[in-house]
């Protein structure tokens, strides 16, 4: 899916770049902390300009789209790694650049975000993505999964693994249905 940015919500919305079935990736959620956070996403956006790196991740955001939907469409896995940790490391620069900065990482975010550098290092097709929270979603491909899961539950901090794989398209249910 790619976001189509706009003003409101009338011209805001996403829509597929590829058939479901075009890549078969997985996400496997190490769960680091179950507990809420204490500054939410809406009050952090409201912050993210205080920033002094806001601005330049805002205007190089089309370039890393760019990247990422043609590693998508190519299915080049290395391409759209770099590109997903890089645009997650800089969300969680801007974040801890901030006033008040926010730090949502745990020492367990960090030792799965280690591991899997160094896996993909040596040659497992991983990445990592952090939204604004504490727990981190691992990609990797279907025939990875289960090599993923069972890594990730052997780090010291991991307390649950969740994999979620591709739905089905969206559809509208009417009440009743």
């Amino acid at each position: 899916m790619e976001w189509q940015a706009g003003t409101s919500d009338q011209d805001s919305f996403a829509f597929s770049i590829a058939e479901p079935g075009h890549w078969d990736l997985v996400d496997c959620v190490a769960i680091v902390s179950a507990s809420h956070k204490k500054t939410g996403s809406t009050e952090g956006h409201s912050i993210a300009p205080t920033s002094p790196l806001q601005a330049a991740r805002v205007e190089d955001a089309p370039r890393r789209l760019e990247i990422c939907r043609n590693a998508i469409l190519n299915r080049d896995f290395n391409t759209f790694a770099s590109i997903v940790e890089l645009d997650s490391d800089m969300m969680h620069s801007v974040m801890m650049t901030s006033t008040p900065a926010l730090y949502y990482w745990k020492p367990a975010s960090l030792k799965v975000m280690e591991s899997v550098r160094q896996w993909r290092g040596d040659g497992l097709p991983v990445c990592y993505t952090v939204d604004a929270g504490a727990n981190v979603h691992i990609i990797t491909p279907e025939t990875e999964a289960h090599v993923i899961d069972k890594r990730l539950r052997e780090i010291e901090g991991v307390k649950d693994v969740l994999v979620a794989r591709a739905g089905d398209a969206a559809k509208i249910v009417e009440n009743g249905s």
